[in-house]
């Protein structure tokens, strides 16, 4: 297609409705020509349900995504010999609607024309028999849920706990070294579809994300560390301040009457004890007077 906007688009669909009929749904990305109003309107008309995937989430299409790659690779070998990639990709197209899935182990064509397809390979079969669809289908469900428990162990995914109502942070897509991960700001989740979820803040922004990509607030770790923080910080300091100017007060009165002997004795002493004080946040000068001015 030499142009995606939404009228070439249903063009290019119209040319495979009238072979296939219309279907019942189309899953689509979430771009300009399948979020156009006139697009929605099209399948309004044609009655198709339009169901579009969650931003920053392919792998809710994972049909499509997979297939993109078959399609990439077919066009760089055409590239790299030269040869048409028009044919190459018709190729392809025909290689995998004619070869047998390794879940189904039919044909996609074979599947929806409802009869045995011809390929360029030898075959033994002389007769067509009836797909058994619900045999078909038990198969396909049982090697699906096998991959999904296999990528899930692979992955360590654990279901989600976000419900209705709770208050939220987003992920932040902005890639950087020094990017932290999850946004600052925090939104309410109004509706929730099992990974499908909806957020709003108090602004009246409304994002679709997946439950992944989102995390409660507070957060457990933050709960944590919450709780062995003090109680009354401030009051800690004010305590602590006061105890330090009173012990630099008296060291500094007795230090008029002392000799130079015992005034460097002192001296040592109070840097000790300062030593000791490290832990306040604000450590005050302490003025002791030189010995050349004492009496």
């Amino acid at each position: 297609m030499k142009s995606t906007n939404a009228s070439k688009t249903i063009e290019a669909l119209e040319n495979i409705f009238s072979e296939q009929t219309y279907p019942e749904t189309i899953r689509s990305d979430n771009g300009p020509p399948f979020s156009s109003e006139e697009f929605a309107r099209y399948c309004l008309e044609k009655n198709i349900n339009l169901i579009r995937t969650i931003p920053y989430w392919p792998q809710m299409n994972g049909l499509v995504e997979r297939q993109n790659q078959g399609i990439l690779r077919t066009l760089r070998i055409a590239k790299a010999t030269n040869s048409d990639w028009r044919k190459a990709l018709k190729d392809y197209v025909f290689m995998y609607n004619t070869s047998p899935h390794s879940v189904t182990e039919k044909a996609p064509m074979e599947l929806l024309m409802g009869r045995p397809v011809k390929n360029l390979l030898p075959s033994l079969r002389t007769e067509p028999r009836l797909l058994r669809n619900d045999e078909v289908r038990e198969r396909d469900a049982i090697k699906k849920m096998q991959g999904k428990l296999y990528a899930d162990k692979r992955r360590h995914a654990k279901a989600s706990d976000i419900e209705v109502g709770d208050t939220v942070i987003m992920r932040n897509y902005v890639t950087g070294k020094l990017e932290p991960k999850f946004r600052l700001d925090r939104f309410k989740v109004i509706k929730k579809t099992g990974n499908d979820t909806i957020i709003a803040n108090d602004e009246g922004l409304i994002y679709r994300r997946s439950a992944s990509h989102l995390r409660k607030w507070p957060s457990p770790e933050l709960t944590d560390v919450c709780k062995d923080l003090p109680s009354e910080p401030a009051n800690y300091h004010s305590s602590a301040l006061d105890h330090r100017n009173q012990t630099s007060k008296n060291t500094t009165d007795i230090s008029k009457e002392l000799t130079p002997e015992t005034q460097s004795e002192q001296q040592k002493s109070h840097f000790k004890t300062a030593a000791q004080d490290q832990l306040l946040k604000r450590p005050s000068r302490t003025r002791i007077r030189p010995q050349r001015y004492s009496p």
